[in-house]
C-alpha cells in the first residue's frame, strides 16, 4: 500500500516591489543609524515645527486646542525615541506629527 503524501506546490516568492516593501527595506537599512534618525526627528520637531506653530499661534490668535495638539504631537515623536523603539515606529510618528503641525499652521493662516 502506498503511503499518502501531501504534495505541496512550489510557490515562487516574488520580490515585492510595492511602496510598502520599499518602505520596509528602507526602515531595515535605517535601523543601523537609529540614533541619527531620532536626533533628526527631534531637531526638526523641536527647532522648526513647534516654534513656527507657536509663532503662528501668537501672531494670528490661535486657540488653546492648537497648543494642546502641538504638545501631544511632540509627545507622539518623543515616546518612541525615548523608549528605544525601532525606526519603523519613529518614522510614522514623525510623519503624523509633521502633517498635523503643517495643517494647524495652514489653518492659522487661512
Amino acid at each position: 500500500m502506498q503511503a499518502l503524501s501531501h504534495s505541496t506546490s512550489s510557490y515562487a516568492n516574488e520580490s515585492a516591489t510595492g511602496w510598502l516593501a520599499t518602505y520596509k527595506n528602507f526602515v531595515t537599512k535605517a535601523e543601523f543609524n537609529r540614533f541619527g534618525w531620532a536626533v533628526t526627528a527631534l531637531a526638526i520637531q523641536g527647532c522648526l515645527l513647534s516654534p513656527s506653530l507657536l509663532l503662528s499661534m501668537s501672531y494670528l490668535q490661535g486657540g488653546d486646542w492648537q497648543f494642546l495638539a502641538s504638545m501631544l504631537c511632540f509627545l507622539l515623536v518623543l515616546v518612541p525615541i525615548l523608549s528605544a523603539m525601532p525606526v519603523k515606529y519613529i518614522f510614522p510618528a514623525f510623519a503624523i506629527s509633521f502633517i498635523i503641525h503643517l495643517a494647524i499652521i495652514a489653518l492659522n493662516f487661512l
